[in-house]
């Protein structure tokens, strides 16, 4: 009769080699540039801080609706549901777009792990999801990106925050950034309560397509031959003569402060097209990715729009809306960009604020799974 212990240790021995099985751990995760203080400067002066004046008034059971694109990570989801969520119960409904994750990639596993960490949190919709698509794709109206972001619209915050340029797509690309904001623009024009829409771009010599560049350009000018008062302003304000700036030989200060406006009114311009809604560029923050750049060259916008419910004064009769002053919101746009926040300079003099930043961001890689005992030496670095 057979002993079946050795049988056991056999077939043991037919699956692991010699020396027994020795369990692989998983290579640590590496901290990107995004992963720095001042991101979550951004976050908590900007984000946070203009989502709570939007939920000041309403129910806590009226959801946190967002649209963003998430990374694998997904912070700006984990921090939302802790500072505006968790303390008021409010219910958190979010769909992202991330590239970076597709199916049979390293990546594609993290944002897996993440997205099921963030949906077992407190009141988290269970429809919340991010899909593996190009945030482009809204463009197109037989998507299943468009299908979703329909179902799941519209959105009280919208965090377009991309690592390139906003206008770098040719306008006359059909899968262009610009025909997805533009279809998301008409989608909010169904939302009779304000929203925010975050846009993080570069900005600098490069950065633009010609024919987008050109394009905003036009904007700006627009202003400058229709509204009066708007190239005296750029002047007092922005140091800018408005009448004969050109974007090819201008200083990378002055192209920062031309571009924010430009950009601005752009943005205004589209959801007026699809509807009246007064605008506020609440914020502008800023900080250099290139050290080289002689000033910031990455700038992250926050608009906040209202919309503008009017009846025409004679229903036989239906005539424009006349409420919302486009002059009025292009000078208020370029009162606001001459505000800008820099925010590498105001950390590098407040030390205090700086290191609170860190702590905050190293608790939130934490909860990411990442081993944070040397984050403050790549900071160093």
């Amino acid at each position: 009769m057979s002993d079946p212990s050795g049988d056991q240790d056999d077939l043991a021995s037919g699956i692991f080699p010699e020396g027994g099985y020795t369990p692989t751990n998983p290579e640590p995760k590496e901290f990107k540039p995004w992963h720095k203080p001042r991101k979550q400067f951004v976050r908590r002066k900007q984000l946070s801080k203009l989502l709570r004046r939007l939920y000041r008034q309403r129910e806590p059971s009226d959801p946190l609706r967002y649209l963003g694109l998430p990374g694998t990570d997904l912070i700006d989801l984990r921090y939302l549901h802790e500072e505006l969520c968790h303390a008021d119960n409010r219910p958190l409904r979010f769909l992202g777009f991330n590239t970076e994750a597709q199916p049979g990639n390293p990546a594609h596993m993290e944002l897996s792990v993440s997205l099921d960490e963030v949906r077992r949190l407190p009141d988290v919709d269970p429809l919340s999801e991010v899909l593996h698509d190009d945030f482009r794709q809204i463009g197109n109206e037989e998507s299943v990106a468009w299908s979703r972001v329909k179902g799941l619209g519209p959105f009280d915050v919208i965090n377009i925050d991309l690592c390139d340029g906003l206008a770098s797509d040719p306008p006359q690309n059909e899968a262009s950034i610009y025909l997805a904001l533009s279809r998301l623009m008409a989608l909010q024009a169904r939302n009779h309560t304000p929203w925010l829409l975050f846009i993080s771009t570069r900005i600098g010599r490069g950065e633009f397509d010609a024919d987008a560049e050109e394009t905003l350009i036009d904007w700006f000018r627009k202003n400058v031959s229709e509204c009066e008062g708007f190239a005296e302003a750029c002047s007092q304000i922005l140091q800018l003569d408005a009448t004969s700036i050109d974007p090819a030989t201008c200083s990378q200060a002055e192209l920062l402060h031309l571009m924010t406006v430009a950009i601005g009114k752009w943005l205004s311009a589209m959801m007026q097209a699809q509807a009246a809604s007064g605008l506020e560029l609440a914020s502008v923050q800023g900080y250099r990715v290139d050290p080289n750049s002689l000033c910031e060259d990455l700038v992250s916008l926050a608009l906040r729009f209202e919309p503008v419910i009017e009846a025409s004064p004679d229903p036989l009769s239906p005539t424009v809306p006349t409420s919302v002053d486009e002059c009025a919101i292009a000078k208020s746009i370029l009162k606001r960009s001459a505000k800008r926040k820099n925010v590498d300079e105001i950390l590098n003099n407040d030390q205090e604020l700086h290191q609170e930043l860190i702590e905050e961001t190293r608790e939130l890689l934490t909860k990411a799974r990442y081993d944070v005992a040397d984050y403050p030496s790549w900071l160093d670095q």
